[in-house]
């Protein structure tokens, strides 16, 4: 009795295994459709079932998908199924004049098509019909007709053929003028029902005007693109949209970047972006969640295209100022973020909060080269602007290339009417240099320019002093007692720095410079002068310097 209850319990495990295998296997089938001579031929199969079919010519069947109506003159049907090793044919073909002749065969037997063949082809023809897309354009108008948008999706969601699938629902946004909620099931469904990017895709840019007419059916149109894996079909289809996209609604522009946000190729999203602004019109908010998806790119090389060619953005809008140089800010390319805060300077007009932000994000670049570019191409800055000036000498200070601190301070000179606080401010800057030859530089490039008022010019020698070069600091010294702001005040300033000189030579060369002003007619300068003059250790340097003063 055991043995017996054990092998029965085998059994029935087998059979279950057996079941499961072939309900496994049936779901996995072969499909393949081709096209010769005007005719379509498919051929399907699965675990159980191999389908031929050939079709030629305009065929329609009846209401019940159980016979065939008609079929264009010439046409014909051609249906070959197998299951299980045991197969049967129909061949309907039409005449010259569009009447039908039946052929039906069991193996390679023909049989009556009355009644066997009839009753076979009722069973066949909805999984042909639908496998081959026989009729579309009726069944469409019949199905939807009777069931609606829920019965239409229900048929769709049973064709396994992406194209077949497709041209119903051509046939559905072609024939009728469905309500907004219809269209928003249908936006959704496309690639729900559709694995096929290409499909797909075709669909959304050949209806992009239809789904576009009002704001909620253009939320699940966005929301529907966002499915399609493919970035070459969703930026295909972003770019070709033709139709006015509401981006004064937050809601449809959040559905669209998110749409965009969702492609994985920056060369993508940078395409569809840099064509956006050609295409559409943009509020400043929408622009500011452009600026939000800019940021996400990982490209560099994107991320400075798309910034650089918004022509038409409004940066003195401070969000969208703040957005913008977040972007940029956002790069790990010291290149791509110069380049791009190079081109906002030449083509759009800064106010001061932007010279601000384009200063700080400025000062964040690693590249000396880089900055030091930026801030020779800034010509209309404000920048005796308490704010504007102090972040512009910050951003200097920050520079650890001598060579480009200098640069950049000759042309602040150069560029910009300074005033005396900027003055002061430039040469503490300049006292920073760890080079003698670029302090040396810009001090000498500021003596003709530069004014006469007492903090500018206390600054400008506390950064002569610094300068550990005799050949340098003595240079900047004689070059002074030439300038037009030579006083006898200034003239004390210089015999007390050029007392700290260690060089006999250049020490008795600062001197004869200073006689030569005359200002030595002053008693308080003449003692100065001799003072400085008894430093000298070299009594033929020290006697060169004295005799520029003996009458």
């Amino acid at each position: 009795m055991k043995t017996l209850f054990l092998v029965l319990l085998r059994s029935i495990s087998l059979s279950a295994l057996l079941l499961l295998f072939l309900w496994s296997s049936s779901q996995e089938y072969a499909k393949t459709t081709y096209y010769s001579n005007c005719k379509t031929n498919f051929k399907y199969s699965d675990s159980f079932t191999d389908y031929e079919v050939q079709v030629k010519g305009d065929i329609k069947v009846n209401d019940e998908d159980t016979e065939i109506t008609s079929i264009s003159p010439g046409g014909y049907l051609k249906i070959s199924k197998k299951t299980f090793g045991h197969k049967r044919s129909l061949i309907v073909e039409s005449s010259s004049n569009g009447s039908l002749n039946y052929e039906y065969y069991e193996g390679r037997t023909q049989v009556d098509y009355i009644p066997e063949g009839k009753k076979w082809l009722s069973e066949v023809l909805l999984d042909v019909v639908r496998m081959a897309g026989i009729d579309v354009e009726g069944r469409t108008k019949r199905i939807y007709g009777k069931k609606g948008i829920d019965g239409f999706l229900e048929e769709t969601n049973l064709i396994s053929s992406n194209t077949v699938t497709g041209h119903y629902f051509d046939a559905l946004l072609q024939s009728f003028d469905l309500k907004n909620e219809e269209k928003i099931n249908v936006a959704s469904a496309i690639s729900r029902q559709i694995s096929s990017n290409t499909e797909c895709g075709r669909l959304y840019r050949s209806y992009s005007d239809l789904f576009l007419t009002s704001d909620e059916v253009a939320i699940a149109y966005f929301n529907g693109l966002s499915k399609l894996s493919s970035n070459t079909e969703r930026g295909s289809v972003l770019r070709s949209i033709n139709a006015d996209v509401d981006f004064s609604n937050p809601k449809v522009s959040e559905a669209y970047f998110t749409c965009l946000d969702k492609l994985t190729s920056n060369t993508e999203r940078g395409s569809v972006l840099r064509n956006l602004e050609k295409t559409q019109k943009l509020t400043n908010k929408s622009y500011e969640r452009l600026l939000v998806s800019v940021k996400k790119f990982t490209s560099n090389t994107e991320m400075g295209s798309v910034l650089r060619s918004l022509e038409q953005i409004d940066i003195s809008n401070p969000d969208i100022s703040e957005q913008y140089f977040n972007a940029i800010d956002g790069m790990t390319s010291n290149t791509e973020a110069a380049s791009t805060m190079r081109h906002l300077i030449k083509y759009h007009e800064l106010n001061n909060d932007n010279y601000l932000r384009l200063l700080a994000s400025t000062k964040k670049l690693t590249s000396n080269t880089e900055t030091g570019s930026v801030m020779r191409s800034i010509k209309k800055a404000d920048i005796n602007d308490p704010a504007i000036g102090e972040a512009w000498f910050l951003t200097i200070n920050s520079l650890s290339s001598n060579t480009e601190a200098g640069s950049v301070l000759r042309y602040t000179m150069k560029s910009f009417e300074l005033n005396p606080d900027n003055w002061s401010k430039l040469f503490v800057s300049s006292g920073k240099l760890s080079s003698n030859t670029e302090m040396g530089s810009v001090l000498r490039a500021a003596i003709p320019i530069m004014p006469a008022e007492k903090s500018a010019v206390s600054e400008f020698f506390s950064a002569t002093n610094k300068i550990s070069s005799n050949t340098e600091q003595s240079s900047v010294l004689c070059k002074l007692t030439e300038a037009k702001i030579m006083n006898e005040e200034i003239c004390m300033d210089i015999l007390d720095s050029a007392r700290r000189l260690s060089s006999n030579t250049e020490k008795s060369k600062v001197l004869r410079m200073v006689a030569e002003t005359k200002l030595t007619t002053n008693p308080k300068v003449k003692e100065a002068y001799i003072n400085c003059a008894r430093s000298i250790s070299s009594d033929s340097e020290y006697r060169r310097a004295i005799d520029f003063i003996i009458e």
